[in-house]
């Protein structure tokens, strides 16, 4: 961002201050957001598809595409400084799912990861999407192997980060909490809401005032919604170890070693049903790698990228 763009974006949160302090709160999360896009040359859109409305962020580039797909109950903005770390010829997506972020959410739609993936395959053919590289965090991995399974032809590479999906061998903190009648992942306080910080990060990033409490105070807000898409997911859940072996395009496989979440003792699921998985387990890093470790996440991405395009006919 230009320096006269962050004067400017410095004066409109003065004013916002005059508001009040709630009203100033959320104005300052707009403006730290709006900045955040910017350096990452990241605008932000709409588009029909389905019967829905879908809100996605897209840096434009020259060459191959990459879709960036988040997990339950987070939204694009996940991957924002992810995608600042993507060398700058790639075109990047990162899209809201249906129920998610600023995309249509309906309470008297059944959310079942069908209807999610439907979504999305819609969403992706709007986009004119034919060819392009796909990458999913926790549930979106989970939309990413079955669209992968069932789209094939249209998918170049996928990348799974800490996916959801597959049951795994040691149960995980949050499956623990479930068991006990707990949902750390649909907070209703924000004390919830530091508790979910909590599962999510195993070294928490810096998160300034006042993004946390405006943060905190959206998932609080969504609760009741995000507890019926909660339900409905699970209430049509299916394992996807399946569809694995369908997955015949080049596939990472990222995972924290302290992810809360999804254990990773998944990953030997993975690799008993892709022989040709390539795996990075990330030491001392929860379920977030995109959020805990951008540079580190996106470096190891782009290599493998760049080692399956290598004399390969992926860009055709």
């Amino acid at each position: 961002m230009s320096r006269r763009g962050f004067l400017a974006a410095a004066v409109l949160c003065a004013v916002c201050l005059l508001c009040g302090c709630s009203s100033f709160q959320k104005s300052l999360f707009e403006c730290s957001m709006s900045i955040e896009r910017r350096l990452s040359k990241l605008q932000p859109k709409t588009l029909q598809a389905g019967g829905l409305t879908f809100s996605y962020l897209e840096r434009t580039g020259t060459g191959e595409t990459i879709v960036l797909l988040h997990g339950f109950g987070a939204d694009k903005d996940n991957w924002v400084r992810f995608v600042r770390r993507l060398p700058g010829e790639y075109r990047v997506i990162a899209i809201d799912l249906p129920g998610h972020g600023s995309s249509t959410r309906d309470a008297q739609t059944t959310y079942t990861i069908e209807f999610i993936v439907q979504g999305f395959a819609a969403a992706a053919e709007e986009l004119g999407l034919e060819r392009f590289h796909l990458a999913g965090n926790s549930m979106g991995g989970y939309v990413g192997v079955l669209y992968s399974a069932h789209n094939p032809g249209k998918v170049l590479t996928l990348c799974l980060i800490d996916p959801a999906g597959a049951a795994s061998p040691v149960p995980s903190d949050l499956q623990l909490a479930v068991e006990r009648g707990e949902n750390p992942l649909v907070p209703k306080s924000r004390d919830d809401f530091d508790i979910l910080l909590s599962y999510g990060f195993h070294n928490r990033p810096f998160i300034p005032w006042p993004i946390a409490d405006v943060l905190a105070d959206r998932y609080v807000e969504r609760s009741a919604f995000n507890e019926k898409m909660w339900t409905d997911i699970h209430r049509h859940w299916e394992d996807i170890s399946r569809y694995l072996g369908a997955l015949d395009m080049p596939v990472l496989l990222v995972w924290g070693d302290r992810d809360r979440i999804l254990h990773v003792s998944s990953v030997s699921v993975y690799r008993r049903h892709i022989p040709h998985l390539e795996t990075v387990i990330l030491e001392e890093c929860g379920h977030l790698p995109m959020l805990e470790l951008p540079k580190v996440t996106a470096h190891r991405y782009v290599s493998f990228l760049k080692d399956k395009s290598d004399g390969t006919e992926l860009g055709r």
